[in-house]
Formats: C-alpha cells, sequence, structure tokens
C-alpha cells in the first residue's frame, strides 16, 4: 500500500495511494481542545432544549433516569 504522509503547520495528514486523505494527525493539546470544543457545544445545546421544561429537584430526576 503507498501512503503519502505530508506535514502541514503542527498537523500531519496521511493519504493513500490516490492520494486521498485518510487520516489527519493533530498534537494531544490541540485534539483535546476540540473534545472540550465539543462538549461545550453539546451541552449548549442541552440547555437550549431543556429551556421551558419543568424544573426537578434531584429525587425525582434521578427517578426519572433511573426508569427511563
Amino acid at each position: 500500500m503507498n501512503i503519502l504522509q505530508k506535514k502541514i503547520g503542527h498537523e500531519q495528514v496521511i493519504a493513500n495511494g490516490k492520494g486521498e486523505v485518510e487520516y489527519i494527525i493533530i498534537p494531544v493539546r490541540e485534539y483535546n481542545k476540540i473534545l472540550e470544543l465539543l462538549e461545550d457545544y453539546g451541552l449548549g445545546n442541552a440547555m437550549k432544549e431543556a429551556e421551558g421544561s419543568p424544573v426537578m429537584n434531584k429525587k425525582d430526576a434521578l427517578r426519572l433516569l433511573k426508569n427511563a
């Protein structure tokens, strides 16, 4: 298998024999930042979705989750 590997900035791109990119390698620091941003985005969406829903105490919320 013919693999092409190029370094662009901090990233490395690995392409197959046709030149199609199959993998991108990034530093762990950048990967962790991307994960943090995705988690924040997901939390923001969950909060937006919950707007207008009834508020419940911890006991009721845990009961609801247990029965789900």
